[in-house]
């Protein structure tokens, strides 16, 4: 079939037979970890050694290997190659053996030997029968056809459980580097602060200044120092979130604000293109696995239709039996006598009490529903692209007024420390400059999150690569990665009707 191989910078369409699902899982989950050969791979800590070092791409890796919900999504695609294998049980005869041995009531023996109490004696039989499903009203076929539905639907929510745990784990990424960065401004704000501090205990002490102006200073040290501890309480809590999307054991003994790792990561984004948010949206109807897992229920809902129909139609088998059992007519006991028979067995439900009627009434509901769901999830797509988007493209202007606005920001400090080295400024328009640099570096940060948060979001929602969107002036894109559907299910060689 064809299956969709996601690498962390690319997509690429890679044909394999689905001859075992767990392999399948496995070889597109080495593709995606081997598309960086260049990146060693990612070590776990060890107690007692430096917590190592790991980059976005080494948390996605790690996800990849450790994420329960992706464990899961694999187990559950080996689950669902199970239903197809017993599904296709009814392609097969089925062969089955059965014995009994007695031990009678010897009183009757004492009776004489007529031939009608001699047949009571003690009795064994042992026999083998092989049947064959002929023709079952269409119930195997499309009991195959829904398992390997089924089947091709656990490997789409696969790669649907991927992209979401890979954008949580984005997200924590995102949220351990921009407190850190927020932390460093805020302590960068109280060095700043602290200087001002002493130079203002200096000139106090030297009778040039009052108390009071020491002491705002001070009161201002302290709501800083506040919003710091504060900040480092958001950075422990997104590192023990991190660690739970890697599935990382924390130590126990091991204090909250040492994590057993540490994440480093630059703040980078990069520039969106002049792309058209309706090709956007066309990229996600084709390649949300979502939708094709929609696809696949409406069809197993339809098939399952048909069952029920099939519920009041003649079904036939075929069997062959063979036994061998206690010759009657002799004293022996081990003397035997075989027997064999072959035919056809055909049953027919000409009245079930309205049961299959009932659970065609059911299933077509189903039906309905999944009809429903997929209008549903359509909308919500489009409305996830153009939110992301949305998002994106203001963080994009915002980011850009910011970093403008940061050296602005600098400059005005400078500016107001000089001044009122020289008698223009006063000490609150000092403090005001340096606050007002804080908060743009603090807004800075904040915009870089929610541009990547936001480009995180648009990535999923079109399920592509940034790397791999369309280019500036490109109105029609189709890319060569672009998923198809699966074509219609055969039936298999030698397939039951």
């Amino acid at each position: 079939m064809h299956f969709i191989f996601r690498r962390l910078n690319i997509y690429r369409p890679i044909n394999i037979l689905a001859h075992s699902s767990s392999i399948l899982a496995y070889v597109y989950l080495l593709n995606i970890l081997l598309s960086n050969p260049a990146t060693a791979a990612p070590i776990l800590p060890v107690p007692g050694q430096p917590a190592p070092t790991y980059s976005l791409n080494d948390c996605l890796q790690l996800a990849l290997e450790r994420n329960p919900d992706i464990l899961k999504a694999q187990k559950e695609i080996e689950r669902t190659q199970g239903l197809v294998i017993t599904a296709k049980s009814t392609l097969y005869p089925q062969l089955s053996t059965n014995g009994r041995i007695e031990e009678r009531n010897d009183d009757l023996l004492a009776q004489g030997n007529d031939p009608s109490i001699q047949r009571f004696r003690d009795f064994w039989v042992v026999q083998i029968i092989a049947t064959q499903s002929l023709y079952s009203g269409g119930i195997n076929r499309q009991q195959i056809a829904i398992a390997n539905l089924q089947h091709q639907s656990s490997m789409l929510q696969f790669q649907a459980t991927i992209d979401q745990a890979l954008r949580a784990v984005k997200y924590a990424v995102y949220a351990i580097v921009v407190n850190e960065a927020q932390i460093v401004a805020q302590q960068q704000s109280i060095d700043l602060l602290v200087k001002q501090e002493a130079q203002q205990k200096a000139l106090f002490d030297a009778g040039r200044t009052t108390r009071f102006n020491v002491l705002r200073i001070q009161v201002n040290i302290g709501n800083q120092e506040s919003i710091l501890y504060q900040t480092q309480d958001d950075l422990t809590a997104s590192e023990i979130a991190l660690a739970q999307l890697l599935n990382v054991p924390w130590p126990r003994n091991q204090s909250p604000f040492s994590p057993p790792f540490t994440v480093q990561e630059n703040l980078d984004c990069p520039l969106v293109g002049n792309i058209k948010v309706d090709d956007l949206i066309t990229l996600a109807m084709n390649r949300r696995p979502e939708l094709q897992v929609l696809d696949r229920q409406i069809d197993m809902a339809e098939r399952q239709i048909q069952i029920d129909k099939a519920a009041l139609v003649p079904k036939v088998d075929a069997y062959v039996s063979d036994q061998a059992l206690r010759d009657q007519n002799d004293s022996s006991f081990d003397q035997s006598v075989n027997q064999y028979a072959v035919g056809l067995l055909g049953t027919w439900n000409i009245f079930d009490g309205f049961a299959s009627k009932g659970q065609t009434v059911s299933d077509t509901a189903v039906l309905g529903t999944a009809h429903i769901s997929k209008d549903q999830k359509s909308l919500q797509i489009q409305s996830e692209v153009r939110d992301a988007y949305a998002r994106l493209l203001t963080a994009q202007q915002t980011v850009q007024s910011q970093v403008a606005n940061v050296k602005t920001a600098e400059e005005s400090v400078k500016l107001a420390q000089l001044s009122s080295d020289t008698g223009y400024a006063t000490l609150l328009d000092v403090l005001q400059a340096t606050l007002d640099l804080t908060d743009a570096r603090t807004q800075e940060i904040k915009t870089k999150q929610l541009y990547l948060d936001a480009l995180a979001d648009l990535e999923h929602a079109i399920s592509l690569k940034f790397v791999d969107w369309p280019k500036d002036g490109v109105t029609s894109y189709t890319p060569s990665t672009a998923p198809t559907l699966p074509p219609p299910l055969a039936t298999p060689s030698g397939a039951v009707h």
